[in-house]
């Protein structure tokens, strides 16, 4: 029988769990300079208002070529939503010329707390009236967690490029630095 000092054993463990957390972040397929991978949702998907009434349609994430884009992807939780609140009041304060950038909210209702789907696809559809401009997608099924190798119940933001790569990736909140890094891509794309 092989006997591990305490120490040997620590060590073993701290190298596996940074193999660990290294190869997770390593295989998101969501990598600057990578065209962003085509994500569709078909089961629910953008929410539109026709005549008041609330109607989906198939949505898919090349829908935005041409033109920058800040994809937020978040599970149907308050908190998540308030994790990107710093952003998104930004990118209002920073008044961009209408259509200049393309702001897309997908809601992952799979990863929604149990017993909330109403209330959600309700306060989408009043967020849908009080900016109709808003692209919001529900994605009933989860299928950009999976697809994009997402964390389940938190937030994600891409910043993707006129030309369909990804131009920054982030999960979690966005701190000022990345703010304005944000902003700053934005605002060369609208530029040039």
């Amino acid at each position: 029988m092989v006997k591990i000092s305490g120490q040997c054993l620590r060590w073993l463990l701290r190298g596996f769990l940074v193999l660990s957390i290294s190869g997770t972040q390593a295989s998101s397929p969501l990598t600057a300079g990578q065209l962003l991978p085509l994500l569709s949702i078909d089961t629910e998907g953008e929410l539109l208002l026709q005549d008041g009434a609330r109607q989906f349609e198939p949505w898919q994430s090349d829908s935005g070529l041409g033109q920058p884009q800040v994809i937020q992807y978040m599970a149907a939780r308050s908190s998540t939503s308030k994790l990107n609140e710093p952003l998104t009041d930004a990118l209002k304060r920073a008044a961009f010329p209408s259509g200049a950038v393309r702001v897309t909210t997908i809601l992952n209702l799979a990863d929604a707390a149990w017993g909330t789907r109403g209330f959600v696809l309700n306060e989408l559809e009043n967020n849908k009236k009080k900016y109709p401009e808003a692209i919001l997608v529900v994605d009933e099924a989860g299928a950009g967690l999976q697809q994009w190798q997402l964390t389940p119940k938190n937030s994600a933001i891409a910043v993707v490029a006129p030309d369909g790569a990804v131009a920054l990736f982030h999960e979690g909140p966005m701190d000022s630095a990345g703010i304005e890094q944000v902003l700053a891509m934005i605002q060369g794309w609208i530029s040039e």
